[in-house]
């Protein structure tokens, strides 16, 4: 049931695109993109368009099983989910009606089967996460009710987006130079209940906010799953077991410095991950980039990648959409031997890319 009482700000709306943006066709930049080289950047964001990553795009058994494991737990504890309404085509706050947790992981191992792999080897892959699904699930559960789940009022995938209307001109932004296009994120969890504080403490944040919109935490959750390991001599595939990281990606910091900025870093952000042997999580009691300056240091990183793209595209923006790519194609290095950059493009795709940057 959609929430109508909810005013509904698109945060891409208002926003007056540079030249160069509304040639390309493009609007806002994501954590996701930060974590990318330029070329594939521009390939992928750029040069393709958002319907074409939609339809050509491979998922893969990872990415399944990782969404089977948030919407497990979102099921189980959210009041409110965000989702695209098909109405007005825009992400809206809907009402979850909650079911217990071995319902909603009975419900996502039937969503997940229905997943076709694309090869042999995820094939594999897809059968063993069938496997690990629950227990990721069941860890990941322990961290949140570590975090106080239970005595919380949880919404997941709030769409927010930095700079916004929430941020004093004296603070932060005031203080950096912004890219032109914002930046857009979905929170997994935001935790509502200003008398509940959790066992970690949270010094390092400013907390005023009793019957604000704010929320009193932000959670990002990760699952890692069993890697691929060798053929065994019965033709069964083995895994090398995932443990729980002893440090946080620093792609998964900037997602979470996104969030934080967008409250003007006055809310607390922890990163939970989960496997299928344990959970871990990282906040500003032990993780320094968790912290106010950690993330006002990890957006500004994130920020010089986007400036860095935007001054190479608009030394071109008087040109048509074709040039503009061009020549942006012949001041960035490909990086086609990037461990990740390229994964998920089908071959047809990666022949195209090489074929821009005349690549044989």
């Amino acid at each position: 049931m959609l929430l109508n009482n909810k005013i509904l700000q698109d945060p891409l709306s208002e926003k007056t695109l540079p030249q160069f943006a509304q040639k390309l066709n493009i609007n806002h930049y994501s954590a996701t993109q930060f974590s990318i080289p330029d070329s594939s950047w521009l390939f992928k964001y750029v040069y393709l368009t958002q319907e074409q990553r939609r339809s050509l795009f491979e998922s893969n058994s990872a990415m399944e099983a990782g969404k089977r494991v948030g919407d497990a737990l979102q099921r189980t504890y959210a009041e409110t989910i965000w989702k695209l309404n098909p109405l007005t085509k825009k992400i809206a706050p809907t009402k979850n009606e909650k079911i217990s947790l071995d319902n909603s992981i009975q419900e996502q191992l039937e969503i997940f089967k229905e997943y076709n792999p694309v090869d042999d080897k995820d094939s594999d892959k897809k059968i063993k996460y069938l496997e690990e699904v629950p227990e990721i699930v069941r860890n990941a559960n322990l961290g949140l009710t570590e975090l106080g789940v239970a005595s919380s009022s949880v919404t997941c995938e709030r769409q927010i987006s930095i700079p916004n209307d929430n941020q004093d001109n004296d603070g932060f932004f005031y203080h950096v130079t912004s890219p032109l296009l914002p930046v857009v994120g979905r929170i997994d969890f935001d935790f509502s209940n200003p008398n509940e504080f959790g066992a970690n403490p949270t010094e390092h944040f400013s907390t005023p906010f009793v019957g604000s919109a704010f929320p009193h935490k932000i959670i990002e959750l990760k699952t890692k799953y069993s890697r691929l390991g060798k053929v065994k001599k019965d033709g069964s595939r083995s895994f090398l077991v995932s443990s729980v990281p002893a440090t946080p990606s620093f792609n998964h910091l900037v997602q979470c410095s996104v969030y934080a900025a967008h409250y003007g870093f006055k809310v607390p952000v922890y990163l939970l991950y989960a496997t299928a042997t344990g959970y871990q999580i990282f906040d500003s009691q032990n993780c320094k980039h968790l912290t106010v300056e950690g993330m006002q240091k990890n957006l500004q990183i994130m920020y010089r990648t986007f400036l860095r793209r935007e001054k190479i595209l608009a030394q071109f923006q008087d040109l048509t959409r074709e040039e503009i790519i061009e020549n942006a194609i012949a001041m960035i290095d490909p990086n086609f031997d990037h461990p990740y950059a390229w994964n998920g493009l089908p071959p047809e795709l990666l022949n195209d890319a090489k074929e821009l940057w005349k690549v044989n």
